[in-house]
């Protein structure tokens, strides 16, 4: 019988209990159980049917329980589902093979899992996949209840011959026994096969219990973690990010490891064996990748670390020498900053560097004086520090300045001119420290610069002509921001210029009412309407009376001391969902009204609904929120209301100086009163 994970092949971990049980659907047939230091009880109805810890038992299809006690770990082999064959097809034969999951990097998965029962007359005949380049098999052998031989068989197209075989002539006990097979390509064939697998047993019948893994091989991957592990199986090529400063330390278990350095150009180096173990490898010139191809059959867990012996800020290596001229790219030499700071660095003696050069620029007028300090620390007892001052045209030291170890660190100063400068940490006599080849055993003395400047202005401040183009670019860009910075202002003035037009029309043009209506037969009631929207805003610039008279006598007024309210019915031609359109006008008093709303009420029948508002007010059922209405303000809003009802009447309410504060016209507006 054969299960994918989770197995009926039951192997349960489970919880420290004194016992514990687990029912299990069975078919007919012989079943095994084999406990490691513990006791196995198999019951049926409550009644028990067997009890001990490695047994046979003939069960009836149906459900049985399983109590352990003493132990947690067991293993149940249940009665075979799946009959295998007991002959292997011929070459040509077509056959199934089993879908075992692929693994690359491990924690590795459990794979698949096969239990079954044989007797001595007839074996089981079980086609795995088939094998290549980069695929592995595994193959462990977890328990048996009796003798075992496990063959392994290869057939390419014509032809079949057994690759191995191993056999267990005593029972193999669960968890305390494990027996496990490799197989892989055939290099000799150089072509894939497929594999069977033959169990066979001279008992009359043996149980067994095996986990099948398979594994992709022969693969790259590209770590990026500068340190960390990995682990795997079988042939596998690890790749990491590796520069010309860098070391690395590798540790590997149980695999020989083969180096090899990548360089620019897709060049390589010649590979290097490491044993199983720590190795440490340092990178050539131009290196940019470290591959680690690792050689075995095995599981295998590598372990690395990346150590970055670069220099300076930039973490580049130091030349050990000046740029040989001033026009000379002098990017390669790390640059100190002028601000305090703290700067590491390393003289790498595997690698041969036992010279660091760090470039000092300075900047100013030209009579100014610069004063600049470093302070060494770290591994400095044996080195020493040079500071030149460069001559600009000459490209020659002015002046040197040298320090040696002294009270814990070196400390070496230099007043320098305007210009490129140099630092210089050396080991002396170097040279004869060096190993006899790239990589050797050799010190490594790192240390710190601790970096002081000090500027003091001396002369005439220099004047620069500036450049022409950038004199060009400054004059049109202080244009088109200057533009860009007007144009509120002048969309802001226009539209005042165009609500004071639209009053002045209004106000010459008495009877608007009149005047929609022939808006609506003379250009449509969709284009009415939007003019309608435009000279609501030009209502707001006229006297309160004057934009009551451009309208007609209004059909709902109110008035008191606080605010005046005029509304009028307009011509429902201007809706298209047989909406009723208002025109509301509000005039506000000498105080401002916080928190305004307005509510159009039905004296009768059912309420109205605010279809739409212009300008764009919040609205919600029969009411529109105003919000603040400022003191000495007129506001004008055109409200489109469905319902059913007759008649209208306008609500105001608010604050006013943080009171209540409400007003409603006496009267209504009749939605089918004629109009005079």
């Amino acid at each position: 019988m054969r299960v994918e994970i989770p197995l009926l092949l039951v192997i349960l971990l489970l919880s420290n209990f004194v016992s514990a049980s687990s029912v299990f659907t069975v078919e007919e047939g012989e079943l095994w159980v084999d406990c490691n230091n513990c006791s196995i009880e198999i019951s049926k109805n409550d009644a028990i049917l067997a009890n001990g810890s490695n047994y046979a038992l003939d069960v009836d299809q149906g459900q049985i329980e399983l109590e352990s006690y003493g132990g947690e770990d067991y293993i149940l082999v249940l009665p075979d589902e799946e009959n295998w064959p007991n002959q292997r097809p011929s070459p040509m034969q077509q056959s199934d093979h089993l879908n075992i999951p692929t693994q690359i990097l491990c924690p590795c998965e459990l794979g698949l899992s096969l239990e079954g029962r044989i007797t001595s007359d007839q074996p089981d005949i079980i086609h795995l996949d088939t094998v290549n380049e980069s695929t592995h098999y595994k193959i462990d052998l977890m328990a048996s209840s009796d003798d075992l031989l496990i063959s392994v068989f290869a057939q390419n197209l014509t032809n079949e011959w057994l690759i191995e075989s191993f056999e267990i002539s005593t029972p193999v006990r669960y968890q305390s026994t494990s027996t496990s097979l490799f197989v892989q390509h055939d290099a000799v064939t150089s072509e894939e096969h497929r594999i069977f697998l033959q169990l066979e047993t001279q008992s009359p019948r043996s149980f067994y219990s095996m986990n099948l893994s398979k594994f992709d091989t022969h693969s790259i991957h590209e770590l990026t973690q500068p340190n960390g592990f990995v682990e795997g199986f079988g042939p596998q090529v690890i790749s990491i990010p590796f520069n010309h400063t860098q070391e690395a330390r590798i540790i590997g278990s149980d695999a020989i490891i083969s180096q090899q350095l990548f360089v620019q150009g897709n060049s390589m180096s010649n590979p290097i064996l490491h044993q199983a173990g720590q190795s440490i490898i340092w990178a050539m010139p131009s290196t940019i990748q470290l591959e680690l191809s690792v050689v075995t059959n095995q599981s295998w867990i590598i372990e690395y670390q990346i150590i970055d012996h670069g220099d300076g800020l930039e973490k580049i290596e130091a030349p050990a020498m000046l740029p040989q001229t001033n026009q000379t790219d002098n990017q390669s030499w790390p640059l100190l900053p002028l601000e305090k700071t703290q700067v590491s660095g390393e003289l790498s003696l595997p690698i041969m560097d036992y010279v660091d050069v760090y470039r000092i620029e300075t900047s100013g007028w030209d009579e100014s004086i610069h004063l600049f300090q470093v302070v060494i620390e770290g591994d400095v007892r044996n080195l020493e520090a040079t500071i030149w001052d460069m001559n600009q045209d000459l490209w020659i030291p002015l002046d040197s300045t040298n320090a040696s170890f002294s009270m814990k660190s070196i400390t070496i100063s230099s007043q320098l001119g305007l210009g490129t400068h140099f630092l210089r940490i050396q080991l002396p006599n170097g040279s004869d420290s060096l190993p006899q080849e790239w990589g050797g055993n050799a010190s490594v003395y790192a240390y710190t610069l601790d970096i002081y400047y000090e500027l003091v202005d001396e002369g005439e401040e220099p004047w620069f002509p500036p450049n022409q183009e950038a004199v060009t670019w400054g004059e049109r860009v202080r244009w088109i921001l200057g533009i860009g910075m007007l144009l509120p202002a002048i969309l802001l003035a226009w539209n005042l210029r165009i609500q004071r037009n639209q009053a002045a029309e209004i106000l010459e043009n008495k009877e608007r009412i009149k005047w929609v209506k022939q808006r609506i037969q003379e250009v449509g009631a969709k284009q009415a309407s939007k003019d309608l929207e435009k000279s609501l805003s030009g209502l707001a610039l006229l006297e309160w009376e004057d934009a009551i008279l451009s309208w007609g006598e209004p059909m709902l007024r109110h008035m008191t001391e606080g605010i005046d309210i005029a509304a009028w019915a307009l011509d429902e031609q201007l809706t298209d969902d047989d909406s009723w359109p208002l025109l509301v006008g509000i005039k506000v008093g000498t105080d401002n009204w916080e928190i305004a709303g307005m509510r159009f009420e039905a004296p009768e029948g059912e309420p109205w609904e605010i279809k739409s508002v212009k300008p764009r007010l919040l609205s919600r059922d029969d009411e529109i929120f105003l919000d603040q209405l400022s003191a000495e303000s007129r506001t004008f809003v055109q409200v489109n209301i469905s319902g059913s009802a007759a008649m209208v009447s306008v609500h105001i309410s608010g604050m006013v100086n943080e009171v209540p504060m409400a007003a409603k016209p006496s009267n209504a507006i009749n939605r089918f009163q004629e109009e005079e």
